[in-house]
């Protein structure tokens, strides 16, 4: 008994590293580390859907280990030091508190094996508080050039990031007028330059996707709801109520207690009021946990009666995240009342779907998530082929499409639809398939708006378009779509454009032409993308970014 109280805090720390490593080792991908895994195919200074971060931790796990845990290896490490660092930051010291606090989170009892862009950040947010703390205390070279190369690694972890930066400065202004906030501010620019530049090539499709694509065109109530019961329960499924308690009500005591008030309310804040114009997804406000453990931590030692709730609850947090735990490990049929379970039978899924496949290609219409999946389980490439009815990602510009072209591939689709007649028996939900003698597709080009689009004799819309076009297309006479969608996110009509051929013109864009007749379109308001038709009928490839349009 004396060893462990001596050697408590090692005890615990190595325990943490040891359950997590052997959960990541045993418990299945979820669909999107998948999806960041085939980024660490294609390592690049960008991808669509996030920065790097995540996909050089993958590459440098899959170097060591070719499975689960490769993937996952960095990322326990990381979730294990980035709990010491956020022991470090608690000024008032209770280890059992603190132990007790870390076990019920429910966020980093079961995130913490998670090979997802949100645990480097937490990491790298728990490191910036660590050299700001140094900083604000005494600013200097070497600090300057510490918090610069720090800001710049949570940049290229996660766009959050910035916000974590920006209620940083509106918390203490006074650093505004310090040159050392600009000189690491300048370090974490001239570092991020290389993803900037990538965004710039690649027409600033993350900016796009994130911030103009991603929201709801009208408020429900239920955004709110979820959003508030979803930060409860990542904060601990019986402890979260409390912590979240004990932080909101700390009273800062000095400038970095303040700071850490100021980026933990703000970002919570922030995602509540954002719930007003869509969806905000659970783990949008994981940057705020770093400082929500350090200020709930550091009220409830002062607080002996709230104190006690947490041990109390230790218990039945325990009970209920390692009956999670052991269920994610457990080699079981997913569970039909769940309305979604990526950590089982994966494996047979993809053995049955490569049975069927034989020597043909995979192609997953509208699914980065199951081609990635496919993709790591069977070990073969596979391509996800996103049309109007989904959204686009990185699949939009990895060199897979044209390797597909002329090839007799098979498609695959969880639903029939009347495109997808054969079906895919497997231990977890049914897939339906289709043989496509000659696959073409067009995916990878991008199209925007030369001019504004103006509407003839109040029945056609001709507008000028423009985007990189490949050779194989300026070669064909393809059809253009416009899709029109209503207010409430379907699909209203989908409009065929005049044949036409493009004009290839190798790196640089070049424009052409499209009129489409209106006239079976009712009055309304619309968002519209542009399609360019595919070997799979009636389903074109979303090659736009969506925009408003009004038709009267």
């Amino acid at each position: 008994m004396k060893f462990i109280r001596n050697k408590a805090r090692e005890l615990f720390y190595f325990s943490w590293l040891i359950l997590n490593l052997l959960l990541a080792k045993n418990t299945g991908l979820l669909d999107d580390e998948a999806y960041y895994w085939v980024y660490s195919k294609f390592m690049d200074w960008g991808y669509y859907d996030h920065p790097p971060m995540i996909a050089i931790l993958i590459k440098a796990g899959d170097s060591l280990f070719h499975n689960e845990l490769g993937v996952r290896f960095f990322i326990v490490l990381m979730s294990t030091l980035t709990l010491y660092l956020i022991d470090k930051l608690c000024e008032k010291r209770n280890d059992l508190l603190f132990f007790t606090i870390a076990a019920s989170i429910f966020l980093l009892q079961i995130g913490s094996i998670l090979a997802v862009p949100d645990l480097p950040l937490m990491f790298f947010i728990a490191l910036y508080f660590t050299v700001l703390k140094k900083f604000m205390a005494g600013p200097n070279w070497k600090n300057s050039l510490l918090l610069g190369l720090v800001m710049a690694c949570m940049l290229y972890s996660k766009y959050h990031a910035v916000l974590i930066i920006f209620f940083t400065l509106v918390a203490n202004p006074a650093l505004l007028r310090k040159w050392q906030s600009y000189f690491a501010a300048a370090i974490a620019f001239a570092l991020f330059l290389p993803h900037i530049r990538w965004q710039i090539a690649h027409d600033l499709p993350s900016i796009n996707y994130h911030l103009f694509e991603r929201n709801a065109t009208q408020y429900q109530f239920e955004f709110t709801l979820q959003y508030l019961i979803s930060q409860i329960l990542l904060a601990g499924p019986l402890i979260g109520w409390l912590v979240l308690y004990a932080a909101f009500t700390k009273k800062p005591v000095d400038p970095f207690e303040k700071t850490l008030k100021w980026t933990t309310v703000g970002i919570f804040g922030l995602f509540l009021i954002a719930t007003f114009k869509g969806r905000s997804e659970a783990n949008w406000t994981v940057p705020a946990f770093v400082g929500l453990i350090v200020l709930a931590h550091q009220h409830l030692t002062e607080k002996a009666q709230w104190r006690k709730w947490t041990y109390w609850l230790l218990l039945p947090s325990l009970i209920f995240t390692f009956t999670a735990r052991i269920y994610m490990m457990a080699d079981v049929k997913p569970m039909t009342w769940l309305k979604k379970d990526e950590f089982h039978k994966t494996k047979e899924w993809a053995r049955a779907i490569k049975d069927t496949a034989k020597y043909l290609p995979v192609v997953f219409p509208n699914s980065y998530q199951r081609a990635s999946q496919y993709w790591f389980y069977s070990g073969r490439p596979s391509f996800s082929l996103n049309t109007i009815q989904y959204r686009r990602s990185n699949y939009n510009f990895w060199p897979l499409e044209d390797n597909l072209q002329g090839k007799k591939v098979l498609l695959v689709y969880p639903d029939d639809l009347g495109v997808y007649p054969d079906t895919i028996p497997n231990e977890r939900k049914p897939m339906h398939s289709r043989i496509v003698d000659s696959f073409y597709s067009h995916s990878n080009i991008f199209l925007e708006e030369q001019k504004k689009a103006a509407i003839i004799n109040g029945k056609v819309l001709r507008v000028r378009l423009m985007g990189k076009m490949t050779e194989r297309f300026a070669k064909s006479q393809t059809p253009v779509y416009l899709a029109l969608y209503a207010h409430d996110n379907d699909v209203a009509y989908t409009l065929r454009g005049k044949k036409f051929l493009g004009i290839y013109n190798g790196d640089e864009p070049s424009s052409f032409s499209v009129d489409v007749d209106l006239s079976s379109v009712k009055p309304g308001k619309y968002r519209y993308k542009w399609a360019i038709e595919s070997c799979i009928p009636g389903w074109p490839t979303l090659n736009s970014s969506s925009s408003e349009m009004v038709v009267k």
